[in-house]
């Protein structure tokens, strides 16, 4: 867009030189901007840069303008603020009916088309009352959603990622040099839209040239010439060294013919989609070998073949997982699945006890080409076998009675959630998602992941709570005593003895002192050496996390039994 906008403003910036102001009269820009925009991925559907420049942009049935009747045409006066209205008549008796937005347009032809654009305001809005809405018919069958932090009407793309299709810009002359109103849209999106709707498009412009304050009218009659250059049909008026202008309209063709958009849909999708090949475990050849993804180059256990089984597993070091844990917008990354939002899903991976990711060919192959190369990258020799969860899931078909801390904790602190006990809350629902299990030997990594444990878990605490309880039940908590210490009051009231309370809330104290060090204040040789003796105690940053977790469920559970009778 901003190419766009530098044009516009080009068009309508008035030249101090007098030379350059009567080459500017003749408006072959305007003429060449036209021409060029109509090829462009980023088409203008509608621009009105007072008082200079106007285009207006609506469709027609593709069968109006084969040929197209000029005289007609040349008469548009539409507006993107036209739109729909009732009509009543004081006939006896009195009726009333619904007019579309271009009913009352000069032209016959485009009185039978569709408005895109609509210039809208409403008193009732704060700030700026007026706005621009496109049509639903639109937006809908396109799938796109407005964004007022992008101004844009949005969708989701193949990889998950935003992607602005209609872009709305409202701009001053103070912030952009440029005053007005922009809307374009992304040109194989249109021409899809046209397409679709047997359009063609018809887009008008207006585009007036003078000095405004040595501008007293025009000449009558007016020397007005008509032309034809392609598709532009246009009205010039150019008085020397005055003013000048050009009225016209321009058919733009679209690039996507209907046929096309109906192989797309009916076409298995993977028409033409780029493979890469996996250094896997063939299993059923005893080898470990290059592996396409390639439809053909893997068969099922019901064909009879030499090809490797689309089972055949991969390995890739852990940090293959990192920008999945790094983007929780964007994707969701589950105990054995991943999601990107709107877009893919890898039905299955899991980690062996080597510390390597593993999943098999036949979900890589459902990936986007550039996810493939992602996971490309972090391809490696098997270390050791598949997970034995992933065995017992995958190919035995039975279910994995072992007990996972992470996922013991998550689904306590959810049975809190949904008994809504008052002295904890669970802060975000986002934080369950969140939380995972360091996979790398990344110090970072496992901080993050001890951060996010802390904030699940201590957080929740409801300090102002937890306080009046226990001052209702006789004891005398210090004013600067935290969530943790005020549970630890409660269980003191409640029979525990004072070391006992400590002892039950110490996982949890552990875990939040440990956030504080890794997060806060601790300086770099107090975190080298906290980092050494956990690797020391617990081989890796894994086991000392499902320790913690551990600790933390069976302090939680202690708490929330002891507590089960607070009102």
């Amino acid at each position: 867009m901003n190419r766009v906008i530098s044009a516009l403003r080009s068009l309508n910036t008035v030249p101090p030189d007098d030379n350059e102001f009567a080459n500017w009269l003749e408006l072959t820009d305007a003429v060449q901007f036209l021409k060029e925009n109509a090829e462009d991925d980023e088409f203008v559907l509608f621009a009105q840069a007072a008082p200079y420049t106007f285009i207006h942009t609506v469709l027609v049935p593709e069968e109006l303008v084969s040929p197209p009747d000029v005289d007609d045409l040349m008469s548009w006066d539409c507006h993107p603020s036209h739109s729909w209205t009732t009509c009543t008549t004081f006939s006896e008796p009195p009726s009333v009916s619904i007019e579309g937005p271009l009913s009352y347009d000069r032209s016959k032809t485009l009185a039978q088309g569709e408005q895109l654009i609509f210039s809208r305001d409403f008193e009732g809005r704060t700030g700026q009352k007026d706005y621009i809405e496109i049509l639903q018919k639109l937006t809908h069958l396109m799938d796109l959603h407005f964004l007022p932090e992008r101004s844009a009407y949005c969708r989701l793309n193949h990889l998950g990622d935003l992607e602005d299709v209609i872009r709305v810009k409202r701009t001053s002359a103070t912030s952009e040099g440029f005053e007005g109103t922009l809307v374009t849209i992304q040109r194989p999106t249109f021409d899809e839209y046209v397409a679709l709707t047997g359009s063609a498009t018809i887009r008008m412009f207006d585009v007036t040239r003078f000095r405004p304050s040595h501008f007293g009218g025009w000449k009558h009659p007016p020397n007005l010439k008509n032309f034809v250059d392609g598709d532009l049909y246009y009205r010039q008026v150019v008085e020397h060294r005055h003013a000048s202008y050009i009225r016209g309209f321009q058919i733009v063709g679209a690039k996507t013919l209907k046929t096309d958009i109906a192989r797309r849909f009916t076409s298995s999708g993977n028409d033409g989609k780029q493979y890469v090949s996996f250094l896997a475990h063939d299993f059923k050849n005893q080898m470990l070998r290059e592996i396409s993804l390639a439809p053909g180059e893997t068969a099922n256990y019901f064909t009879e073949s030499e090809l490797p089984f689309e089972m055949s597993p991969a390995f890739f070091r852990a940090e293959v997982l990192s920008k999945y844990k790094a983007d929780s917008d964007k994707y969701q990354l589950g105990d054995r699945s991943i999601s990107c939002r709107g877009s893919w899903h890898l039905q299955t991976y899991d980690i062996n006890e080597a510390g390597q990711v593993h999943t098999y060919l036949v979900y890589l192959r459902s990936l986007p080409y550039e996810e493939q190369l992602h996971w490309k990258a972090y391809n490696e020799r098997p270390k050791g076998p598949i997970a034995e969860r992933a065995f017992k899931a995958d190919f035995e078909g039975s279910w994995d009675i072992k007990i996972d801390p992470l996922n013991e904790l998550k689904y306590l602190l959810l049975d809190l959630k949904k008994q809504a006990v008052p002295w904890w809350t669970l802060r975000s629902e986002k934080l369950i998602e969140q939380v995972h299990y360091p996979v790398t030997a990344s110090a970072d990594e496992w901080s993050n992941e001890i951060l996010l444990l802390d904030q699940l878990t201590v957080e929740g605490f409801e300090e102002n709570y937890l306080r009046h309880k226990a001052e209702s039940l006789g004891r005398k908590p210090d004013p600067r005593l935290r969530s943790l210490q005020l549970v630890e009051e409660c269980l003191s009231a409640l029979g525990y003895d004072d070391e006992h309370g400590k002892e039950l809330v110490a996982p949890l104290r552990k875990l939040h002192n440990l956030r504080s060090k890794l997060k806060g204040h601790a300086s770099g040789d107090s975190a080298i050496a906290i980092r050494k003796e956990v690797l020391t105690n617990h081989q890796s940053y894994r086991k000392h996390f499902e320790s913690l977790c551990c600790g933390s469920t069976d302090s939680i559970r202690t708490i929330m039994e002891t507590f089960k009778d607070f009102t």
